[in-house]
C-alpha cells in the first residue's frame, strides 16, 4: 500500500495508521488493510471474532467513501524469523487447526453470489497475470512459466471443497506463530489453498526444498479439525507449486527480478515425482 492509501484507511477506520518498513502500522505494530464488498463483510467479521488467538483480530473497522467498501484493519503480527515451535499454541500443529477452524468459520457459501469470477478463480487469476509479465521475461524463465501453465491447466481445482477465504502468511503474534494476511477472493478458492500457501512458508525452503515432516506436522493438525479429502491429497503437490508460483508473480509484479523465486518454483517441478509421494503419505 503507498502512504496515501494507508492514512485512507486509518481516516475511514477512525486510526492513526502509518506507514512502515513492512506496510501499514498501528503505534508501531503491523497492520493489513482489508477492503471487503459491503455484502460479504458481515459473515466475514462475526468469522473474525470467533477465530481464537492466532489469526490477525479486527483492530478497527469503517467505510470506504467512494467505493463502499468495508474497511477492516487486522492485527497482522511481526515477520517470522527462526525456527517455529515443536509444540504449543505456534507450532506447525497448532497452525494446521488454525488453518481447518478458519474454513469452517468462513464458508464457501459465506461470499454472496455475484457477477465475474466464479469456479477456477484460482486458474483464471494466475494465468491473467501471468499473461501481463510474460513478455518481459528471458526465454529460461518463460519456458519455467510456460512449462508450469501447462501443469496447472491439466488439474481441475474447482472440484475441490471451497472457502470463502484464506489466511496466505505465518507471521508471529504473542502468542507464537499464527496466520496472516487475510485474503477474500472474488469468489470461493478450494480450501486446501490455504494449507497450500502455509506450507510453502513453513515446509519448503528457498531452494524449493520440502521438509517432510514439518508439512506432515501441519497436515496432522489440519485433518484433527477437518479431515482432508482424498482429492485434496493428491492435489497437494500442484497446490504446493501454485502457491510458488503465486509468489514469483507477485515479485514479478513488484518490479522485482524475481529470480529466486523463479529458481524455488523450477526446484519445485524438477522434484515433481518425489513429491507426490511425499505429500500423499504425509497426507494420509
Amino acid at each position: 500500500m503507498t502512504d496515501s492509501e494507508i492514512r485512507a484507511c486509518g481516516e475511514a477506520a477512525g486510526l492513526a495508521l502509518s506507514a512502515g518498513p513492512d506496510g501499514a502500522e498501528l503505534e508501531g505494530r503491523p497492520v493489513q488493510c482489508l477492503r471487503v464488498a459491503p455484502a460479504a463483510a458481515p459473515a466475514l467479521e462475526q468469522a473474525l471474532g470467533e477465530a481464537p488467538a492466532g489469526c490477525g483480530r479486527v483492530m478497527g473497522r469503517g467505510t470506504d467513501a467512494d467505493s463502499g467498501q468495508a474497511l477492516l484493519v487486522l492485527e497482522r503480527g511481526q515477520a517470522l524469523q527462526g525456527a517455529i515451535a515443536a509444540e504449543g499454541p505456534g507450532s506447525l500443529e497448532a497452525l494446521g487447526e488454525r488453518a481447518a477452524d478458519w474454513q469452517g468459520r468462513h464458508t464457501a457459501g459465506a461470499l454472496p453470489a455475484g457477477e465475474g469470477y466464479r469456479r477456477g478463480v484460482l486458474q483464471q487469476q494466475m494465468r491473467e497475470r501471468a499473461d501481463a509479465v510474460a513478455a518481459s521475461l528471458d526465454a529460461e524463465s518463460r519456458a519455467i512459466l510456460d512449462a508450469e501453465l501447462h501443469h496447472q491447466g491439466l488439474y481441475r481445482f474447482e472440484d475441490l471443497p471451497l472457502a470463502g477465504s484464506y489466511w496466505q502468511s505465518v507471521r508471529v503474534y504473542p502468542e507464537g506463530a499464527g496466520l496472516a494476511d487475510l485474503v477474500v477472493p472474488p469468489a470461493p478458492v478450494p480450501a486446501f489453498w490455504q494449507l497450500a500457501r502455509i506450507a510453502l512458508a513453513v515446509a519448503v525452503d528457498a531452494a524449493g526444498q520440502p521438509d517432510a515432516e514439518r508439512y506432515r506436522a501441519l497436515l496432522s493438525g489440519f485433518n484433527s479439525r477437518r479431515p482432508l479429502a482424498a482429492i485434496e491429497r493428491g492435489a497437494a503437490p500442484t497446490m504446493i507449486r501454485l502457491a510458488a508460483l503465486d509468489d514469483w508473480l507477485g515479485e514479478l509484479e513488484a518490479g522485482n527480478d524475481g529470480s529466486e523465486w523463479r529458481d524455488r518454483l523450477a526446484a519445485l517441478q524438477a522434484e515433481a515425482a518425489r513429491l507426490q509421494g511425499v505429500w500423499v503419505r504425509a497426507a494420509a
